[in-house]
């Protein structure tokens, strides 16, 4: 398993200030696991952002979420190629593996990590 924690709003804000329609993209694995980037992340990260947003008067930008099942494997970001077009950036909530697939797959797509990746690790019971 990865273990990530997500980056700071502030950053997040910053790294996407030239941007009017963002994808919050999360990860239904490992980031899920450590409780980083799964779904209910991604929803969080998303309300969070668009306030965030507001308050510094860019209240103008679109910022919309959904998780897929790995980013890392082509088969579940084909799942979300589709979607991808209406945007013009994407933001992982997925490990460096996650963000460097998509950014791959959608090659004029920029794509910021909101996560940072600290380590592989095992589950112990």
């Amino acid at each position: 398993m990865i273990v990530a924690d997500r980056k700071k709003i502030p950053e997040i804000r910053d790294m996407i200030k030239d941007h009017r329609r963002v994808l919050l993209v999360g990860c239904g694995t490992c980031v899920t696991v450590c409780l980083a980037g799964g779904e209910r992340e991604t929803g969080i990260l998303g309300s969070a952002l668009r306030m965030a947003l507001r308050l510094a008067g860019r209240g103008d930008v679109a910022v919309d979420e959904c998780t897929i099942e790995r980013q890392c494997e082509d088969a579940f970001i084909d799942l979300l190629a589709p979607r991808v077009s209406g945007y013009d950036a994407i933001c992982s909530l997925g490990c460096g593996a996650g963000v460097q697939a998509l950014a791959e797959r959608f090659p004029g797509m920029p794509v910021y990590p909101g996560l940072n990746t600290q380590f592989m690790g095992i589950l112990e019971s």
